[in-house]
């Protein structure tokens, strides 16, 4: 590791080692967890190149990724993100790598091979939710590497993050006054300052946590990705797994039909029942043989019932 071109910046606790400060910044970072939902459909993919909107190498034959709708992509800054998508299947981690201009918000354009996993290619179009989680489940994210775009100069200058963690929120470069000049962010996930910025330089990011990270001393090389050494962190409480009460699934009594876009009915007498969502939120409860979904998002929802048992419901 390039320890001597590298710094990390905080307010909270402080490690020395050989004139080297590394100082991790826990205590201002909020978790990035909250549930979406939505529609899931797939495409081709862009594995093998840089083909999707946020410029980002995907290797051939890696279909873990995915395209975000354009509120959710939200001008480049979810790229590198990981999200977690869940259908009436199951679940899939995915690197956003692309945009889905046509998408409404909340929607996820995934490959045919992620789709498959959380749902039946047949339906096409399904409900999903999902949520961001740190890339650090996916084998790519070790160390945070910075890509220096062709035709970068000390007169004009785009710098891209690859391998995060967490999104980047913002980052900065450091002026010879020693203060710090924010850098504007294009559709097409590079940092670009018009003006250029001298070599070496020493750069700031900030996590959609709150995390900072100082790198000093960069080089600007066209030819090979600077590896930084370091990474995002993750906050104990945000690696907590957002979802329903661990409960076994039961089919003994059916609910119909399901997937639902209102009215859904069950085939037996309940006293007492809870609606929740993934993230395991009361939403409603009652008794009785029917349950009134029409004023709920489409996505994923959970029916607890009595005995400790769940089912699974799916609005679209």
């Amino acid at each position: 590791m390039k320890s001597d071109q590298i710094k990390m910046k905080s307010h909270t606790y402080t490690f020395c080692f050989l004139l080297v400060i590394s100082v991790i910044k826990i205590s201002a970072q909020e978790c990035n967890n909250s549930l979406h939902t939505g529609e899931g459909t797939f495409y081709g993919g862009v594995a093998g190149g840089t083909f999707g909107n946020c410029s980002l190498p995907v290797a051939a034959g890696d279909y873990m990724h995915c395209a975000l709708n354009n509120i959710d992509y939200d001008g480049s800054n979810a790229c590198g993100a990981c999200i977690e998508v869940t259908g009436a299947k199951g679940s899939v981690i995915l690197n956003v790598v692309d945009r889905c201009p046509e998408c409404a918000s909340g929607d996820v354009d995934m490959t045919k091979e992620a789709f498959a996993m959380i749902a039946d290619i047949i339906d096409g179009r399904v409900p999903i939710s999902w949520k961001f989680v740190p890339c650090e489940t996916m084998s790519t994210s070790e160390t945070i590497k910075i890509n220096f775009k062709e035709g970068s100069s000390e007169f004009w200058t785009a710098i891209q993050f690859r391998e995060i963690n967490h999104t980047i929120s913002k980052m900065e470069y450091q002026l010879p006054d020693n203060t710090w000049k924010n850098t504007n962010r294009e559709l097409y996930n590079f940092f670009i300052e018009t003006s250029g910025i001298p070599s070496p330089m020493n750069l700031r990011i900030t996590s959609i946590l709150g995390e900072e990270l100082i790198f000093e001393n960069i080089v600007l090389n066209l030819n090979e990705d600077f590896d930084t050494g370091l990474q995002f962190s993750t906050p104990e409480e945000c690696n907590q797994v957002l979802s329903i009460p661990e409960l076994d699934i039961t089919e003994a009594m059916m609910l119909y039909p399901n997937p639902t876009s209102s009215i859904i009915h069950l085939t037996e007498n309940v006293n007492k029942w809870k609606l929740v969502n993934s993230s395991g939120k009361t939403l409603d409860q009652g008794s009785g043989k029917e349950i009134d979904m029409s004023s709920y998002s489409n996505g994923i929802y959970y029916l607890l019932l009595e005995e400790k048992k769940t089912m699974k419901i799916v609005k679209q």
